[in-house]
C-alpha cells in the first residue's frame, strides 16, 4: 500500500461512525490504555450486550446506545456527553466520575449503580429506573419526570467534609411525578426543583436546600424526614 493509500485507510477507520459490534468494542477496549482511553464517540451501539465489559475512561459521547446493555460494568470517568441511550441497561454498572451531560436516558435502567461525582447537567432521565442508585451529582436542569429513585442514596458524602461538601446538586431540576420514597436526600440541593406530583413518602430532607423548590401535590408529605431541619424551608412552595 502507497504512503497515500495507508493515510486515506487511516483516516477512514479514525472518522468512521457507523455500527459496531461487540468483538468490534472488545477489540477497541482491549487495545485502549490508561494514556489512550478507547475512543468510541459518534457510533452507533444500539442493541449490543455488552455487559461485564470495563469501559474506564472511554469515549462514548455522542453514541447510540439505545438498548445496549452495560450491566455490571465497570465504566469509571466515561463520556456520555450527548449520547442517545434510551432504555439502555446500566444496572450494577460502576458510572462514577462520569460526565453526562445533555445525555439521553430515557426509559434507562441503573438499577443498583454507582453514579458518584457524576456531571449530568440537562440531561434527560425521564422514566428512567435509578432505584437503589448511589448517586452524587451535578444535575442542574436535568430531567427526571416519572423517574424511580425508590431507596436511591443521594445524600451528601460524610467522608468528603475536609474537602467540601460533595453533594447532589438538582437546581433546576424537573421531578415532577418521580418516586422518591425512601430516598437519602440529606444536604441535597433542591434549588427551583420542580417535585409536583412526586412521591416522598420516608424521604429524607435534613439539611436539603429548598430554596423556591416546588412541592405541589406531593405524596407523603406527613412522612417526610427531616424536614423541619431543611434549608430555606420556607422559601419552598407546598401546598396549604
Amino acid at each position: 500500500m502507497t504512503p497515500i493509500l495507508a493515510l486515506f485507510a487511516a483516516v477512514s477507520i479514525a472518522t468512521d461512525t457507523g455500527a459496531m459490534t461487540r468483538p468490534q468494542v472488545v477489540a477497541a477496549l482491549g487495545a485502549a490504555t490508561d494514556a489512550h482511553p478507547a475512543d468510541l464517540s459518534g457510533h452507533d451501539l444500539s442493541g449490543l450486550d455488552l455487559s461485564g465489559l470495563k469501559f474506564a475512561k472511554a469515549n462514548l459521547s455522542n453514541c447510540r446506545l439505545n438498548g445496549t446493555k452495560f450491566v455490571n460494568d465497570t465504566m469509571f470517568a466515561v463520556d456520555l456527553d450527548h449520547a442517545v441511550a434510551r432504555r439502555a441497561d446500566f444496572s450494577g454498572a460502576i458510572l462514577d466520575i462520569s460526565s453526562m451531560r445533555g445525555a439521553d436516558f430515557t426509559g434507562a435502567t441503573f438499577h443498583g449503580a454507582s453514579l458518584y461525582a457524576v456531571i449530568m447537567p440537562d440531561a434527560n432521565f425521564t422514566d428512567a429506573d435509578l432505584s437503589n442508585t448511589r448517586l452524587v451529582a451535578t444535575a442542574a436542569n436535568a430531567i427526571f419526570v416519572r423517574a424511580n429513585f425508590s431507596r436511591a442514596d443521594v445524600g451528601a458524602d460524610p467522608r468528603n467534609q475536609p474537602m467540601g461538601v460533595m453533594r447532589t446538586d438538582w437546581t433546576n431540576a424537573n421531578l415532577t411525578n418521580a418516586n422518591l420514597t425512601g430516598v437519602n436526600l440529606r444536604k441535597a440541593k433542591l434549588t427551583r426543583a420542580n417535585l409536583t406530583d412526586a412521591d416522598l413518602t420516608d424521604a429524607d430532607l435534613t439539611l436539603a436546600d429548598l430554596t423556591d423548590a416546588v412541592f405541589h401535590n406531593i405524596k407523603g408529605r406527613q412522612t417526610i424526614k427531616g424536614l423541619d431541619q431543611a434549608i430555606h424551608r420556607d422559601d419552598a412552595h407546598f401546598d396549604p
